[in-house]
């Protein structure tokens, strides 16, 4: 497995954390509970926007044509 699918892997997860903490933030009455959750899902929407940048940098860069086939000389 490549870096791009480790960030990938990483991505879905932050994700689902995010969905996680907004479900909490959302639903709990108390304010000071609801706070927290609020922010784990702001800190994670930061992760995922940095992963998202990530990935985007790494799928831009170009690659090698011999890498698709051997004979190509570059």
């Amino acid at each position: 497995m490549d870096a791009l699918n480790y960030l990938y892997l990483a991505l879905e997860d932050k994700i689902a954390n995010q969905s996680f903490y907004n479900h909490f933030s959302v639903r709990i009455t108390n304010p000071v509970a609801r706070e927290f959750f609020t922010r784990l899902r702001d800190e994670e929407m930061a992760h995922i926007t940095a992963l998202q940048k990530e990935i985007t940098a790494i799928e831009a860069k170009p690659f090698p044509v011999n890498i698709i086939s051997p004979k190509f000389k570059v």
